[in-house]
């Protein structure tokens, strides 16, 4: 499907997800702080808008993500790196000259892919390609806990065998470096996504082992993250690598393993930021700052070249330390790993500081730099990343990858203050930013998802910087974890999709929840609250910003109307108030019976919606809008 020129402000083509049935494995450690998130393995997507669509990820995105992660040498590069750590290096004189990739322009990792096989080199990508095949299979591991598919599991557990194989004995595992440049390890943690890769490994090693109840994966992340843990830290090497993402990771093993120095470790990468690295802690203050260049909407970004991303810069969000950045700078994708990561040590208290600063830098993005699509990044300074406030042009980037990373942020947000204006942006991403990049077959992919096109623009099976294919297909199975969380003895409902859950509410047992709806094309939405016993506990409901005339928090977009809808609810028939919260959420706080059942009606008119008079491209143009979903005018 093409998009063409338009008026409008966003497009959306649909695809889905769902989550993960639970299993025996232990919980992760609960936050001390905020909600707790109720895991996806607990809830089931069926019918509807996301089940439909997650049965289809799980039969042709999934496969079709390992199949092209094995055509384009993804695994068999951890197979020449295991031959070099069990002493035989044959296979790295030689090999076949048959993939010449092409990476996307404009990312730094992607130029230093070559066809190395012509050079006598069989190692194949660059120094990032591993996290692609991690993601992969994280995502693998993620739909394969809604879905019996043995022939998968197989697939999935021999791969990682062949990853693990080519861990070396001192924990440290990365394929491009461990067969072509040993001497390098470690040497360039700004450009060389190193720390990147180990934390999207971690990510997996989670997953497989929450899947499987197997810790041979989780026993190799713990060995690779004991490896950093003994490299970098407090009285240690002191420095952050130029891609967040281990930070998320390691806090994710912390709950799982339950060994704190990796939530510490974790919290150190982020203090890190914005200090001058070395053998201890220094401030910038004799590093020049980073020379912005001028505005140039019309230059592709392989004109700012890579020794531009050695200096400091906010690029990499290290021109300052975190608690003082007051404003969202540079890449959008490791700018929301990294808010991510201080939202969840908010909440696990071990930098409660990080609380106020994500807020400031939420409202910077929310009032000032987000497209009505949830999307973010404009590349307006040639960093996939952030521009100018109000400068937010039509014919943009909005890279999938950190549509994605949005989401995750959002969610966090939600759960550090249990404020329903958190999964009100989480929700208008999801369902517009972060699945235009994905095709509704399953097997095409965006890497930058404009809203405006003058020659139209095609997804395309696969994208040789592979980031946004791999993290679609770990994204979406992982959408049942977003609908609820719970806080003492309430159970908060955040996200409306047709399906079931079961729900562990302390002293009050666990409690079924069934709904059934149509949503997002039907705001007809019924609860069947099915408690184990009896019990007194609070059901609190999201009513979207959208359906009381608040398009988004702030005033970057409105509705033309300004107006609330008249908002329906009925508890086993009889009407409700509807009226929310000072945070969001309809409280119904009963002693709630077996069957009780909940009907929300969520009036769904078109809406027109009028962007901030800043965002001068959008002058005299309007956006249509139904319930949460932004349309496109072809």
């Amino acid at each position: 499907m093409r998009i063409h020129s338009t008026t409008v402000l966003a497009c959306i083509f649909m695809l889905a997800c769902t989550s993960c049935k639970a299993t025996a494995q232990t919980s992760p450690l609960a936050p001390q702080k905020g909600l707790r998130e109720v895991d996806g393995r607990n809830v089931t997507l069926t019918g509807g808008f996301w089940g439909t669509r997650v049965d289809r990820h799980h039969r042709i995105t999934i496969p079709h993500v390992l199949d092209k992660l094995e055509e384009r040498h993804h695994f068999s590069n951890f197979d020449l790196a295991a031959k070099v750590v069990g002493g035989d290096l044959g296979m790295l004189d030689g090999g076949n000259a048959d993939e010449a990739h092409n990476p996307l322009e404009g990312d730094p990792g992607a130029t230093e892919h070559s066809d190395n096989r012509k050079k006598g080199n069989a190692i194949v990508g660059n120094h990032a390609y591993d996290s692609d095949a991690y993601k992969g299979l994280e995502g693998a591991c993620h739909s394969l806990c809604n879905h019996e598919d043995p022939a998968l599991l197989e697939r999935v557990d021999a791969i990682i065998d062949r990853i693990i194989a080519a861990q070396q004995e001192d924990g440290y595992l990365n394929s491009y470096y461990t067969a072509k440049e040993p001497e390098n390890k470690w040497s360039n943690l700004r450009l060389n996504h190193e720390m990147y890769n180990a934390g999207h490994f971690m990510e997996l090693a989670v997953a497989h082992h929450q899947l499987t109840g197997s810790t041979k994966a989780l026993d190799a992340a713990r060995r690779l993250a004991d490896h950093i843990d003994a490299n970098f830290g407090p009285g240690k090497r002191y420095d952050v690598g130029g891609h967040q993402e281990i930070e998320l990771a390691l806090i994710k093993l912390y709950r799982v393993t339950g060994e704190e120095r990796y939530l510490k470790l974790s919290r150190f990468f982020l203090e890190e930021r914005g200090h001058a690295h070395g053998s201890e802690r220094r401030a910038f203050t004799d590093v020049p700052p980073r020379t912005v260049p001028e505005k140039r909407p019309d230059e592709t970004m392989r004109k700012f070249r890579l020794r531009k991303w050695s200096t400091r810069n906010g690029r990499m969000q290290d021109h300052k330390p975190l608690l003082e950045q007051k404003e969202a700078v540079g890449h959008a994708v490791r700018a929301g790993y990294t808010y991510s990561a201080m939202a969840d040590l908010a909440r696990f208290n071990e930098a409660p500081d990080y609380a106020d600063a994500v807020r400031i830098l939420w409202e910077d993005v929310v009032f000032r730099k987000m497209y009505l699509t949830g999307g973010l990044g404009t590349a307006q300074y040639g960093d996939e990343g952030f521009g100018d406030p109000y400068l937010l042009p039509n014919d943009t980037y909005c890279e999938s990858c950190a549509n994605i990373a949005h989401v995750f942020w959002q969610h966090r947000m939600n759960l550090m203050d249990a404020e329903a204006k958190y999964a009100d942006i989480l929700e208008l991403t999801l369902y517009n930013g972060a699945l235009s990049g994905v095709a509704l077959s399953g097997d095409a992919f965006f890497y930058r998802n404009p809203l405006e096109s003058a020659e139209g623009e095609e997804r395309v099976p696969w994208i040789g910087l592979a980031c946004c294919p791999t993290n679609l297909a770990r994204f979406i199975p992982q959408v049942g974890g977003y609908l609820y969380a719970t806080k003492d003895n309430a159970l908060y409902v955040n996200l409306y999709a047709a399906g079931q859950a079961s729900v562990d509410l302390g002293d009050s047992g666990s409690i079924k929840l069934e709904q059934e709806t149509d949503f997002p094309w039907d705001g007809g939405i019924q609860i069947k609250v099915t408690p184990g016993k009896a019990s007194v506990f609070d059901l609190k409901l999201r009513i979207p910003g959208w359906a009381v005339g608040r398009t988004v928090p702030g005033t970057l977009y409105r509705d033309e109307l300004n107006q609330p809808a008249a908002v329906g609810l009925r508890l086993n028939g009889k009407p409700v108030d509807t009226t929310p919260g000072p945070d969001g959420y309809l409280s119904l706080k009963r002693k709630w019976q077996p069957g009780d059942r909940i009907e929300l009606d969520l009036p769904m008119p078109v809406r027109r919606i009028h962007a901030h008079p800043k965002l001068e491209e959008n002058r005299g143009r309007v956006a249509l809008m139904r319930g949460p979903v932004v349309y496109a005018f072809e």
